[in-house]
């Protein structure tokens, strides 16, 4: 690999990049056939391996390489990447949020003005492809589509809790939402949303706060009703300003009923659906009596719509009109860039569940210590790694 600073008399780590580096990865199962006698013994060759003598990445002619201060996870991150990405053949590093400082440039000559977006020494955060290795260690790659300046105001932890939940609320809201649709004759001045676990879910609660942002809507104040567990009702009211609570805990009981709760409240139904529960609530969820025709029925955290089993897409739901799906997150650095504006104005916050140091991480990620990086409680676990 080509140094990034082409002229140094010191060993400062931007010349000097180390061959190997720590690092978390999924070793998948043995492939070796068993005896019938043995196929009930663990497989010792699975599982989370922390290695300190990983080789470190070598960066592609349009890749940044960047070392890492931390990365975050969720647990329905962890949950969903394993039914979006099966185990594959080859080591893969988790984590795919991430902040760290870049280390080399896509291109050599970083000095000059019409040189890469970003410069050596900057300090990013973003979100990595589910397609490639994530961010559980030393060093890792990224291409300027996943990548942002970090905003100013936070710290490295923070930082790191931002991509992914306001990454999938921005497109919920402007990709999927239609609310940037092109054919629009004239600008919308109304918007009416449902967003469901909406306190103990990270995306979700920073969903509510891009629909809070006055930058995001000037001319209007989005309607936003939300469902929660009783003892966060009042956060919801005062700090969120959400307009009707539905008091939900998880699990819903079975007597649950989303559109009789609707129709008591004389409540008209919403455009878009922002379901962060799941299953039964995001079934409901497609009733009449809380989407309109037209409108659009999203979920963060059901698992059906990825494996293209979509019962909730009956012949009614066809001939309204509704656009029913999981929101399958994409890397956007421009995006990103106007969410960190966000940040630095006041108006979007992460939220830090906890912070391990990264040599536990595999320990943290193999036990049910992952259920405290967001789920149902809020929030998301940060490994500190170069900081």
């Amino acid at each position: 690999m080509k140094p990034a600073k082409p002229y140094s008399t010191t060993m400062d780590e931007q010349t000097f990049v180390p061959g190997t580096m720590r690092a978390l990865y999924h070793c998948p199962p043995s492939t070796a056939i068993t005896t019938t006698e043995s196929s009930e013994v663990p497989d010792v060759n699975s599982g989370m391996v922390f290695d300190t003598d990983f080789p470190t990445p070598r960066p592609a002619a349009n890749q940044y390489l960047i070392k890492v201060q931390t990365a975050a996870f969720c647990h329905d991150e962890l949950r969903l990447g394993r039914a979006l990405n099966p185990s594959k053949s080859m080591p893969q590093i988790p984590l795919h949020n991430f902040c760290g400082t870049v280390i080399s440039t896509p291109s050599e000559d970083h000095y000059r003005p019409d040189g890469p977006r970003f410069k050596v020494d900057d300090v990013v955060f973003g979100l990595i492809s589910h397609t490639r290795d994530g961010a559980a260690a030393d060093y890792t790659l990224a291409t300027e589509d996943e990548i942002a300046l970090k905003p100013k105001n936070i710290s490295a932890a923070e930082a790191s809790t931002i991509p992914l939940p306001s990454l999938t609320g921005w497109q919920a809201l402007f990709t999927y939402g239609r609310l940037n649709s092109p054919d629009a004759d004239t600008p919308r001045r109304s918007l009416r949303v449902l967003v469901t676990n909406a306190r103990n879910n990270e995306v979700a609660t920073q969903t509510l706060q891009l629909l809070r942002s006055s930058s995001l809507f000037p001319h209007y104040h989005p309607w936003i009703c939300a469902t929660c567990s009783p003892i966060e009702a009042e956060y919801l009211r005062t700090e969120a300003q959400v307009d009707e609570i539905i008091e939900a805990p998880l699990p819903v009981p079975q007597e649950f009923d989303l559109a009789a709760i609707f129709r008591h409240g004389s409540w008209d139904p919403v455009d878009l659906v922002l379901d962060c529960a799941g299953s039964q609530t995001f079934r409901q969820a497609h009733s009449p009596d809380v989407v309109k025709d037209n409108g659009v029925v999203l979920t963060a955290v059901d698992t059906g719509p990825i494996h293209d089993h979509t019962p909730h897409e009956d012949s009614q739901s066809h001939q309204r009109g509704l656009l029913s799906r999981f929101i399958a997150v994409q890397p956007d650095g421009e995006a990103l860039a106007a969410i960190a504006k966000l940040v630095e104005a006041g108006s979007v916050r992460g939220r830090v569940a906890g912070i391990s140091d990264f040599v536990n991480g595999a320990d943290v990620l193999a036990s049910d210590a992952a259920g405290v990086g967001g789920g149902r409680r809020g929030g998301m676990m940060v490994f500190r790694v170069n900081i």
